[in-house]
């Protein structure tokens, strides 16, 4: 039976292995090297790691290094990152297409630029999910960390920068640095961006996203009611009556920054639930909390 299976062709084994489990995966890994190799590739494809034990049985037993040329999707959660884990990370990753650092430590400007600049011509999708005021430990995201990073991003699809507390300044360097531009013949890759609970963005930032030649490729836009900031029911309508080629997913959360309530909560949620009745471009999302840590994990892990 063994024999017969490993005379199946790549096609084949991929499409079987594709639907086992990761224990599943490492069983069949230990029957041939036929089995082995193609049950190591699925299985150390996307490396999803939110306890330290993991993330230190993953360098104890160099696991990065053995598998570098599998793994395509690196997401780490809550992992403090010493500078010799960063020099693995940067040495032995190759042609990553998916990166997320949630709320990850010890953070750095070089670190985020020279990862992004090693995986800048397969990386699709970069996700950064920073902590929040109240909680302690995880490198805040901000201006200064991420604005060296941006020039390595052109070719990515899918853009998350969320809890962060970015500027409208940092919104309007990503216009500049990933939008068309006729001097190099490139054109802006970007399809996707979520800025969710990014408090300190204004309209006047985000309406920058959407001037003439900024961002042609951008469909769809995830952002975070605030008020404060006049990104209110308001600007959503201007946004998906003024701009339809554009999907929006509007998130609007009942109890949002440290010890703050939305008032009118109910009326709000009303209001936006008339605009997606008028237009079909948008989509609304009403919570009562922030994301919360487990349901982060059930979202990418």
């Amino acid at each position: 039976m063994v024999l017969d299976a490993i005379s199946l062709s790549e096609e084949t084994f991929i499409a079987i292995f594709g639907h086992l489990t990761n224990p599943q995966l490492s069983v069949a890994s230990t029957v041939c090297k036929t089995w082995s190799k193609y049950a190591l590739a699925l299985l150390y494809r996307r490396i999803s790691i939110n306890t330290s034990p993991i993330w230190s049985h993953f360098l104890k037993y160099n696991l990065f290094q053995k598998h570098s040329s599998n793994c395509k999707e690196l997401i780490l959660f809550s992992i403090i990152i010493s500078s010799y884990d960063k020099l693995v990370l940067l040495q032995h990753t190759n042609d990553l297409n998916h990166i997320a650092l949630l709320k990850c430590h010890n953070l750095d400007e070089d670190f985020l630029s020279e990862l992004t600049r090693k995986h800048s011509k397969t990386l699709e999708k970069f996700t950064l999910w920073g902590p929040r005021t109240f909680e302690s430990g995880a490198t805040p995201l901000n201006d200064k960390l991420l604005n060296p990073c941006l020039s390595n991003l052109l070719n990515v699809k899918q853009l998350s920068i969320c809890a962060a507390n970015i500027s409208d300044q940092f919104l309007l360097l990503i216009v500049s640095t990933l939008s068309n531009s006729s001097n190099n013949n490139f054109l802006s890759s970007l399809i996707e961006l979520d800025l969710t609970e990014c408090w300190k963005i204004s309209a006047f930032g985000v309406a920058e996203l959407f001037s003439p030649n900024h961002l042609s490729s951008l469909r769809k836009l995830k952002l975070q009611y605030h008020e404060e900031n006049n990104i209110d029911v308001e600007f959503f309508e201007l946004l998906g009556n003024s701009f339809p080629n554009q999907n929006y997913d509007f998130l609007v959360t009942k109890n949002y920054l440290k010890n703050k309530v939305l008032t009118k909560f109910d009326k709000i949620c009303s209001d936006l639930d008339t605009l997606t009745n008028k237009y079909s471009n948008v989509l609304v999302e009403k919570r009562d909390n922030v994301w919360m840590d487990h349901e982060l994990l059930e979202r990418f892990f």
